[in-house]
Parts: structure tokens; C-alpha cells; sequence
């Protein structure tokens, strides 16, 4: 009896150590199938926030507009249409493809986002001093400034803030953009370079530079 139980033991336990590999190397596989698709949603965000980037500046400017704007944001333009007053761009980033599109207000020159109503930049309601040093910009230049975000109510803060994740830069809590003040405008991608040539000199400053550089506001210090 003492060799029979003796055998069988040996028996279970050589069974189970195959067992036990057998289960680590299926959580190995399933792990790595997890940080798989996790890293394709990642890849699928940041390639819809890139397509909404160019969807934008193509409405405020040109189709090259529109593919700095995707490689701006580390993708590629695939394909760009001007459908009537809409503009709609495909791009590809990491293997992952988003399509988006962006309207341009009738009879404005301003933009509005394709399903958000309400959120049509605009140059009205900005400070007097924040037309003025437009107007400056505009002498300067010998071209108007592009304003694809101008004054914006409490409650159109509120809903680009409740929409953020649709819009390729870093957007205020309600109650804390200078936008709501009349004392900010966003401008397109493709003409940041050209108006910061001249933004000190009338008194325009870039205070985000890295993560919102289409994001310009009245300086506070003093013009030279």
C-alpha cells in the first residue's frame, strides 16, 4: 500500500507542474492580447483627435493647412474634400484611420464644427483692446487675422469643455478662459508663424506655446 500511494503522488505532482505552465503561458497571452487592443484605442484616439485638427484648419485654410495640422498631431493626411461650404479629411496615424468634418458659417467666414451647434467662432464680442491689437496685426501683415475662435458666452465654454475630447488642443474650465472675457482668439495652424513675426509688436502674446500655439492673448504688460 505504502508504494501504490507513493507512485500515485508522484503521479499528481508530475501532472500538475505541466498543468501550472500550461495556465502561465495562457495569462502571458492574454495579457499581451489586452496591451494589444488597449494600444489600438489609444492609436484610434490620437487619430481622430488628428483628423479633427485638420478638418479645422482646412476650413480655415487650405488643404496644405490641413496636412500640417494632421502631421502636427503625428499623422497623415490620406484624403481631403471641399464638399460645398464643408470640408471633410481622412487621416492615418499608427495604423489607425479617423475621418472628420468641419463647416465654415455662412456668410461669416467663421467656422463651426460639425455636431457642435452653437460654437461658431467669431470675432464679435471681443475687447476693444483685443480689436485693437487685430487691427495692428492686420496693418502689419497687410492681411486680416484668421479667427477660428473669438469670444465665446459662459455657456459655449462650458460645452467646448464637456466636448474637449473632440478638440485637438487644450480646452478652459468655464469660468477661467480669457476667451469668455473678449480677450483671446484662436487662429489657424498654418498662420501661427506668420502672426507670431509681428504678435510683440502689437501686443499680442502666445502663452501656450507647446501645447496651444494656435492660442493668442492681449498681453498685460505694457507696449515698448
Amino acid at each position: 500500500m505504502r508504494r501504490w500511494s507513493g507512485k500515485l503522488a508522484g503521479s499528481e505532482g508530475g501532472q500538475t507542474l505541466p498543468l501550472v505552465a500550461l495556465m502561465i503561458v495562457v495569462m502571458g497571452l492574454g495579457c499581451l492580447g489586452l496591451g494589444r487592443i488597449g494600444g489600438a484605442a489609444v492609436a484610434r484616439a490620437q487619430a481622430v483627435t488628428a483628423a479633427d485638427a485638420a478638418a479645422l484648419a482646412g476650413a480655415a485654410d487650405t488643404k496644405e493647412a490641413a496636412a500640417s495640422a494632421a502631421q502636427w498631431n503625428g499623422a497623415r493626411l490620406t484624403s481631403y474634400e471641399e464638399l460645398g461650404s464643408d470640408v471633410r479629411v481622412r487621416v492615418e496615424r499608427a495604423g489607425a484611420k479617423a475621418t472628420a468634418r468641419a463647416r465654415r458659417a455662412a456668410g461669416t467666414g467663421d467656422l463651426l464644427f460639425a455636431g457642435q451647434p452653437g460654437l461658431a467662432a467669431s470675432a464679435e464680442g471681443l475687447a476693444p483692446a483685443m480689436r485693437a491689437a487685430l487691427e495692428r496685426a492686420r496693418a502689419a501683415l497687410g492681411a486680416p487675422v484668421p479667427v477660428t475662435s473669438g469670444f465665446r458666452s459662459r455657456a459655449q465654454q462650458a460645452a467646448l469643455f464637456a466636448n474637449r475630447g473632440a478638440n485637438p488642443f487644450p480646452v478652459a474650465v468655464q469660468g477661467t478662459s480669457r476667451h469668455e472675457l473678449g480677450l483671446a482668439v484662436d487662429v489657424p495652424i498654418s498662420f501661427v508663424p506668420r502672426l507670431l513675426s509681428v504678435a510683440s509688436r502689437v501686443g499680442l502674446c502666445q502663452p501656450y506655446p507647446r501645447t496651444d500655439p494656435v492660442h493668442f492673448e492681449l498681453c498685460t504688460r505694457r507696449l515698448p
